[in-house]
Protein backbone atom coordinates (compact mmCIF):
# COMPACT_ATOMS: atom_id res chain seq x y z
CA UNK A 1 0.00 0.00 0.00
CA UNK A 2 1.15 3.61 -0.89
CA UNK A 3 -0.90 5.81 0.87
CA UNK A 4 1.18 8.28 -0.83
CA UNK A 5 0.76 7.32 -3.92
CA UNK A 6 -3.11 7.76 -3.22
CA UNK A 7 -2.77 11.11 -1.36
CA UNK A 8 -0.89 12.71 -4.55
CA UNK A 9 -3.92 11.57 -7.10
CA UNK A 10 -6.10 13.45 -5.47
CA UNK A 11 -3.74 16.22 -4.75
CA UNK A 12 -2.75 16.23 -8.57
CA UNK A 13 -6.72 16.19 -9.07
CA UNK A 14 -7.03 19.44 -7.25
CA UNK A 15 -4.40 21.25 -8.26
CA UNK A 16 -3.96 20.10 -12.30
CA UNK A 17 -7.10 20.44 -13.82
CA UNK A 18 -5.86 18.62 -17.04
CA UNK A 19 -4.95 15.78 -14.27
CA UNK A 20 -8.45 15.73 -13.50
CA UNK A 21 -10.33 15.82 -16.60
CA UNK A 22 -7.76 12.66 -17.39
CA UNK A 23 -9.08 10.81 -14.46
CA UNK A 24 -12.54 11.72 -15.10
CA UNK A 25 -12.79 11.02 -18.73
CA UNK A 26 -9.72 7.69 -18.46
CA UNK A 27 -9.38 6.99 -15.00
CA UNK A 28 -6.91 4.09 -15.99
CA UNK A 29 -4.67 6.34 -18.09
CA UNK A 30 -4.86 8.68 -14.95
CA UNK A 31 -4.02 5.60 -12.40
CA UNK A 32 -1.22 4.62 -14.47
CA UNK A 33 0.63 8.29 -14.04
CA UNK A 34 0.32 7.12 -10.30
CA UNK A 35 2.84 5.07 -8.06
CA UNK A 36 -0.17 3.28 -6.93
CA UNK A 37 -0.51 -0.18 -6.60
CA UNK A 38 -3.07 -2.61 -8.13
CA UNK A 39 -5.02 -3.47 -4.90
CA UNK A 40 -4.89 0.52 -4.10
CA UNK A 41 -6.38 0.88 -8.45
CA UNK A 42 -9.29 -1.78 -7.62
CA UNK A 43 -10.22 0.12 -4.75
CA UNK A 44 -10.42 3.51 -6.34
CA UNK A 45 -12.24 1.95 -8.98
CA UNK A 46 -14.79 0.17 -7.14
CA UNK A 47 -15.13 3.25 -4.88
CA UNK A 48 -14.28 1.44 -1.88
CA UNK A 49 -13.83 4.19 0.60
CA UNK A 50 -13.99 2.06 3.53
CA UNK A 51 -10.74 -0.15 2.58
CA UNK A 52 -9.14 3.02 1.36
CA UNK A 53 -10.00 4.78 4.83
CA UNK A 54 -8.80 1.66 6.62
CA UNK A 55 -5.24 1.40 4.04
CA UNK A 56 -4.54 5.09 5.69
CA UNK A 57 -5.94 7.27 3.10
CA UNK A 58 -6.78 10.60 4.60
CA UNK A 59 -10.71 10.90 5.19
CA UNK A 60 -10.36 14.82 3.97
CA UNK A 61 -8.77 13.36 0.42
CA UNK A 62 -10.72 10.45 0.15
CA UNK A 63 -14.08 13.62 -0.09
CA UNK A 64 -11.96 14.47 -3.22
CA UNK A 65 -14.02 11.67 -4.88
CA UNK A 66 -17.14 13.42 -4.50
CA UNK A 67 -16.13 16.76 -5.16
CA UNK A 68 -15.80 16.02 -8.56
CA UNK A 69 -17.70 12.67 -8.66
CA UNK A 70 -14.76 10.63 -9.41
CA UNK A 71 -15.15 7.05 -9.86
CA UNK A 72 -18.73 7.20 -9.52
CA UNK A 73 -18.60 8.42 -6.21
CA UNK A 74 -21.18 10.61 -4.86
CA UNK A 75 -21.66 12.35 -1.70
CA UNK A 76 -24.52 9.68 -0.65
CA UNK A 77 -22.21 6.91 -1.28
CA UNK A 78 -19.19 8.56 0.59
CA UNK A 79 -21.17 8.82 3.38
CA UNK A 80 -22.61 5.17 3.68
CA UNK A 81 -19.32 3.81 2.64
CA UNK A 82 -16.95 5.86 5.12
CA UNK A 83 -19.30 4.81 8.32
CA UNK A 84 -18.45 1.24 7.30
CA UNK A 85 -14.53 1.17 7.66
CA UNK A 86 -13.73 -0.02 11.09
CA UNK A 87 -12.56 2.33 13.55
CA UNK A 88 -14.57 5.35 12.00
CA UNK A 89 -15.30 7.91 14.25
CA UNK A 90 -16.66 11.20 13.63
CA UNK A 91 -15.29 13.68 15.72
Amino acid sequence: MSVYGIHKFFRTCLHDEAFRELALSQPEAAMAKMPISDEEKQALRDGNVAWLYEHGVHAFLLSYLTRWNLFGVTVPMYSERIHQAKDWRVQ
